[in-house]
């Protein structure tokens, strides 16, 4: 009779155990896909964790090759903090590096060739860190200091028109300036005024092309756009455009695109706002193409008393066309949730909403086709925490799916 109890308590533990693993098991694949209404949805993205290298305060994304093998890496970075990059691995695999210390920035960072050694660096703020060539050898990148702005955004343009890549930076008690790189980086940056601080104060939201079609690069910021009228960056005019931008905490913020919406050659403006309940995202259409006369589309609004401190603008479906993404981050009332908006008809003039996930934070996310299967992908990361993350589109998808753990 003991025997027989033994084994009885020894067949229920075993089958209580195989219906905890199957109970785990179907949690784990709920978590990394919670798409809703999964069958009904034309985009379908499989979330992983990269790593949680600690702390909080995230931004200075990007989404570059950093260690010259061909694939997408990530680079994110804390407030005044710390910096790392991301390794994409291959075959699902991440490793983290840091970059270095002590970023003099906000949220502001972006990664590119400073020096032209033909390795990405990344500049965040009033410090750069110098790509060794080897960055998977090196404990961490050497660290400049170059006379910018802390920065809330930071972006990456050639302003004056010589050929080499200069520095944007906006922060909101300061305002918006570009830096010329000398040819020794290393150096002091030369530092131009385009605007100052304005009222309403605008805490983040620029975008940087040729706007009036004359063949320089100009700013938006988030209710204007600054031309850049002699070419060179030397001298501004602002153009008070855009009925855009609610308050909030900082002022006005909105992620903010220059792209061709609706296929007419011109660059249009795309805008999320973030830093407040209910952003709405809407694109600004540049009709005559000079700047002069803009009709704008809304395409959320209100926002799902969502707080859109993310923009994409990239084809997520291959046809041609520019979707769009973006997602709740910090100041989200309720559930976080993720959207792309499909250009439905490929002109900017009729949109379909897709909720695409449901209770992850986002904050400053980065795309491209990370996994190399022809579609495209977003790397993103929660402001008030740590976890680093790959949502692989399924929309293409492989014969194998990685399970993408580091």
């Amino acid at each position: 009779m003991i025997e027989t109890n033994a084994f009885a308590k020894r067949l229920l533990s075993a089958l209580t155990m195989v219906v905890v693993v199957a109970w785990l098991t179907a949690t784990a694949t709920q978590a990394g896909d919670q798409s809703p209404d999964r069958k009904s949805q034309r985009f379908q993205f499989r979330v992983h964790e990269i790593a949680r290298p600690g702390g909080s305060k995230f931004g200075q994304t990007s989404a570059v090759d950093v260690d010259r093998d061909g694939d997408l890496d990530f680079i994110s970075g804390r407030q005044t903090g710390d910096v790392f990059w991301f390794e994409n691995a291959g075959n699902g695999r991440w490793r983290e590096y840091r970059i270095g210390k002590h970023a003099l920035t906000d949220v502001g960072g972006v990664a590119f060739d400073v020096d032209q050694d033909g390795c990405v660096d990344q500049a965040s703020g009033g410090t750069w860190f110098r790509n060794p060539g080897e960055p998977r050898d090196a404990a961490e990148w050497q660290r400049f200091e170059n006379g910018a702005t802390s920065a809330h955004d930071n972006l990456a343009t050639d302003i004056d028109g010589d050929g080499r890549l200069d520095l944007v930076s906006i922060l909101d008690k300061a305002g918006v300036f570009w830096y010329r790189i000398p040819a020794d980086p290393t150096q002091r940056w030369a530092e131009h005024k385009v605007v100052g601080v304005t009222d309403p104060q605008c805490h983040g939201g620029i975008a940087a092309g040729d706007i009036d079609g004359d063949g320089d690069v100009d700013i938006a910021r988030v209710d204007r756009w600054l031309e850049n009228t002699d070419g060179q960056g030397e001298s501004w005019v602002e153009h008070r455009t855009f009925d855009f931008g609610t308050i909030g905490p900082w002022g006005i913020q909105t992620r903010a695109a220059l792209v061709d919406v609706n296929r007419d050659g011109r660059l249009d403006l795309i805008q999320a706002e973030g830093d407040v309940l209910n952003g709405r995202v809407a694109w600004f259409e540049n009709r005559t193409g000079d700047g002069r006369d803009w009709e704008v589309h809304l395409i959320r609004s209100p926002g799902h008393n969502q707080d859109f401190h993310s923009l994409c603008t990239a084809d997520f479906d291959n046809d041609g066309d520019v979707d769009i993404f973006t997602g709740g981050g910090p100041l989200t009332k309720g559930e976080n949730q993720w959207f792309l908006w499909e250009n439905s008809d490929g002109r900017g003039g009729e949109w379909t909403e897709h909720l695409i996930q449901r209770g992850l934070r986002t904050h400053e996310s980065v795309c491209g086709d990370v996994d190399g299967d022809g579609d495209i992908d977003i790397l993103t990361k929660p402001w008030g925490g740590d976890l680093h993350l790959f949502a692989e589109n399924r929309f293409i998808s492989p014969a194998v799916t990685p399970t993408n753990r580091p």
